[in-house]
């Protein structure tokens, strides 16, 4: 079996990533349009439901659920995919001795370049809803950097798990969906928890990330950033970890993944 140096890793990652790229926008008739109109058609509908059918819109609920919806959609979208990355990575596996967190940050990072447009149309909205753009914005970015940190430690995390527990991938489903409605996507956690509830709420970093969106794009204040330092932290610890736990069961991993 070949094995590879550190920079044929990352040329082959960024040759790979390009290709899968390319490959999923010629899948369909509308291409790279999809990786804009399905966020949307998300947002659309909770729009429908939730601002509509049960009235809880305000004046900004429409910019409020972008903020919440385009964040959340980039963290399930993430992790799901990463969870199936090394069963989907066999073919390499069984020729190239490739470190295993290849393939997950391989599908973190084909979400990533779609999410990057995504996130430019939804900034392109707000101007189009009339939100004022301060210096306060650029707050976004390392709220951004926060969750691509967060993604990450959740994709090693889900791809570990998934080839020794196959069940596993579909408590991500389930888990993606426990998180949705517990990241207050469509309300305001200020509104609906008691004052001793919110604190709790906010250890969930999803909801926080989402607050913090929020709290720079809508309000035009910096972000907190405690509590990016706190998940950023977090993140990379969990991390490193796992990419322990990769190279100590980097053969195991092998032979499950190609069995």
């Amino acid at each position: 079996m070949l094995t590879i140096t550190s920079r044929q890793f990352w040329e082959i990652f960024f040759t790979k990533l390009s290709f899968n790229l390319k490959s999923e926008g010629a899948k369909t008739y509308l291409g790279y349009l999809w990786w804009v109109l399905e966020p949307a058609l998300f947002v659309a509908t909770m729009y429908v439901v939730f601002g509509i059918f049960l009235a809880l819109r305000s004046d900004d609920f429409l910019a409020f659920l972008i903020c919440g919806q385009v964040a959340f959609s980039w963290f399930s979208r993430s992790i799901s995919h990463a969870g199936g990355a090394l069963l989907a990575g066999r073919g390499i596996i069984n020729q190239v001795a490739i470190p295993k967190p290849f393939f997950p940050l391989l599908t973190i990072g084909q979400d990533l370049v779609k999410q990057s447009l995504v996130f430019l149309m939804a900034f392109l909205f707000m101007l189009f809803l009339g939100r004022e753009v301060t210096w306060a914005w650029l707050g976004v970015f390392p709220v951004i950097a926060t969750q691509l940190l967060l993604i990450i430690a959740g994709g090693l995390f889900a791809a570990a798990i998934v080839p020794p527990v196959p069940d596993f991938k579909f408590l991500i489903g389930t888990g993606l969906m426990v998180t949705m409605w517990g990241s207050g996507i469509f309300y305001s956690y200020e509104q609906v928890l008691l004052p001793q509830h919110r604190e709790i709420f906010l250890m969930n970093p999803m909801a926080n990330l989402i607050k913090n969106y929020r709290q720079v794009i809508l309000d035009n204040q910096w972000p907190d950033w405690t509590a990016l330092a706190v998940i950023s932290g977090c993140s990379v610890v969990f991390s490193i970890v796992m990419i322990a736990v990769y190279r100590r069961f980097d053969t195991a991993y092998a032979r499950l993944v190609v069995q």
